[in-house]
Formats: C-alpha cells, structure tokens, sequence
C-alpha cells in the first residue's frame, strides 16, 4: 500500500501552479518549508529574483560528508483544453495521480520529503549529512535555480553524491525489465569541441563496441549495459543510431574521468531483485538534460534515479494527461528509501 503521505504531498504540490509562465515557483517552495518547520527540519528559502524560490533542508550526520537529493519544483506549461481532467488540480482516478508535474517532477519531490521526514522522525543520527534540495527553473536554464545556488552557497563541500531525476523508467526486453540510471547525460557541447574531437571518425559498429568498453572501464556502464546493447532484438536499433548519439558518448568519455558507483548499482539491483528476479539495473548515458549537468559541470557524482512501475506510460512528462501510478509511487519509494539508508552510513 503506497503510503498516504507521500499522496497527500504530491496532490498539494499539484494543486500549487508553477508551470514555466507562473513565476510561482516560491508557492511550492513555501509548502515545502511548512511541511519541514512543523516536523523540525532545518531548512533554508532562496529567492534570486521574485517568484524564483529554492528550498535547501539538511539532517545533519555525524561526518560533513554530504548525500544530495535532489528534484525541482517548475513544471512545464499546459493547454487545459487538451486534458480530460484540470491539469493545475490533483485528480485522483485508476489508482494513479492526474496533474501537471505528477511525473516532473512533483512526484519526486514528495517522494524525498517523506524521506527526510522518516530521517526527522528517527532519532538516530546518519553517519552522512543528508541534503533536499528542491529547485526552480530547471525546465528553462536553471539560471535562478540550481546553477544559482552551486554558485552562490557552499552546498558542494564535501558533497559525494547527488541523485535526482533522469532516470529509472523500465525498458522491457525479452523477459527481462532494464531498470535505467543516468550515469551522464549528452547535453549541447560546444560545437567546435564536438568537432575538433570527432571531425575523423566514422562510427563504424567496432568503434560503438570499443566505446561502450570503454565506458563501462570508466564506471558509467555496467555488464548490464553490455549485455543490453548486444542484446540480438536491439541490434536493428543499434546499426541506425544517430551519430551524433556516439560522438557525443564519445566526448564524455574523453575528459577520462573515472566512476565508481559499483557498490551502490550491487545495492540497487539487489532492492530491484528483491522485488521480481527479472528486474536488471541499466546505468546508461542518455539523451537530454536536466540540473544534474550542473554538478557533473563541477565533477561531482551524479545519478539519475526515479523508478516507475513498468506500465507507466511517460509520455504525459511536458504533454497532455500527466499521471504517476500508485505503484510507481510505492516502487519509487521502497527503493529510494533504502538506497538513502544505505548512503546515509556509507564509508567515503
């Protein structure tokens, strides 16, 4: 059963606009910060310009080592005429929740605030300082949200990690549920950059195999992965790729900068596992960008993970008729509350 806080949270944050022309944002903020003042968690507004506000919330651990997650606030804009139900109003139906910002990223959001209130609530102290951050701005340019506050607080000292949104929705395969985790992103480079490095290539099938070894040598694949893209079924996919998919892949690869999430994707296919053995966590790069370029800007780890239930359709995120599932809400849950166990002590 999908615990009812995590519903009530999500409903209000819906029924609080902060779509893109709102310039809202702060509304859902101060939501936020009553929900964290009456539970006794330490928590901080910023507000760079009117309308544009973030919310900053610790538990304090016994080392600074930092654990960071994150969400943002601002959804996309609507036309109400092309929803069957009030896209700026909670409607609960079909055991799902109906509403802009359901999937993003509200439902995040909610998610990390019963997090934290079970941190509050349980009087054990965390080895590790664990960090909500929620954001504004991250549908435009992050400007007056994330971007603003990596640049104008401390938030990065001894930050290790950061989880946010960017990945966690199932591709099914055979008989087999690839579980994504966004391990970077290919976000627009510099063109010149971008050329200068791959002006002479070709992308011939051999290259895309030594680039894919050589990301998983580098940490931001696993066998997983490797097993996914040389999957027989995925071959067709593979050979029509655009290559400018690969050349971007490429130019990641190329800054040689190691990851070692190992132990935390044994630990999160282990929670997935637990829930159904054809469950598989597939770290991957993957197209677009959200916030969690800022952090990867400035060479701090930073995954991409928001599970959903494997018939939960995204195809509302910035459409019509956005919904989360209840069972997306309690997988996302289950999950995510474990894994910020297992951070909060881990040994860095």
């Amino acid at each position: 059963m999908i615990q009812k806080t995590i519903i009530d949270y999500l409903c209000n944050l819906i029924n609080i606009n902060t779509t893109i022309d709102s310039n809202n944002e702060i509304e859902g903020i101060l939501y936020i910060k009553e929900v964290f003042d009456n539970l006794g968690i330490e928590n901080k507004i910023y507000e760079p310009v009117s309308g544009k506000g973030n919310i900053i919330a610790t538990i304090k651990g016994k080392s600074d080592n930092k654990i960071l997650l994150h969400s943002h606030i601002d959804t996309a804009n609507y036309n109400s005429e092309n929803w069957l139900f009030p896209p700026d109003k909670a409607t609960i139906t079909n055991n799902c929740v109906v509403g802009r910002g359901a999937l993003d990223c509200k439902g995040l959001v909610s998610i990390w605030m019963k997090i934290m209130r079970n941190l509050s609530l349980n009087k054990h102290i965390p080895e590790n300082t664990i960090i909500f951050m929620c954001s504004c701005d991250e549908e435009q340019s992050g400007k007056y949200g994330t971007e603003w506050i990596l640049e104008n607080t401390n938030i990065i000292d001894n930050l290790k990690l950061v989880i946010g949104e960017g990945g966690g929705y199932p591709i099914v395969l055979k008989s087999d549920y690839y579980f994504t985790i966004q391990t970077e992103e290919i976000y627009p480079y510099n063109s010149y950059e971008l050329k200068r490095i791959n002006e002479s290539k070709k992308y011939s099938y051999d290259l895309i195999n030594k680039i894919l070894n050589q990301a998983l040598d580098l940490g931001y694949y696993n066998k997983n992965t490797l097993e996914f893209y040389n999957n027989i079924d995925f071959q067709g996919k593979r050979k029509i790729a655009k290559q400018s998919f690969y050349e971007n892949i490429d130019l990641i690869l190329s800054r040689n900068i190691n990851r070692n999430y190992t132990n935390i994707f044994s630990f999160i296919e282990s929670e997935l596992k637990s829930i159904n053995q054809n469950y598989k966590l597939l770290p991957t790069i993957t197209p677009g960008y959200s916030d969690n370029r800022f952090f990867r800007y400035r060479k701090i780890p930073t995954l991409g993970f928001f599970p959903l239930d494997t018939r939960n359709n995204i195809s509302g995120i910035h459409g019509n008729n956005e919904y989360i599932s209840f069972k997306s809400l309690k997988l996302s849950y289950d999950i995510l509350s474990k894994v910020v166990d297992f951070l909060s002590n881990y040994n860095y």
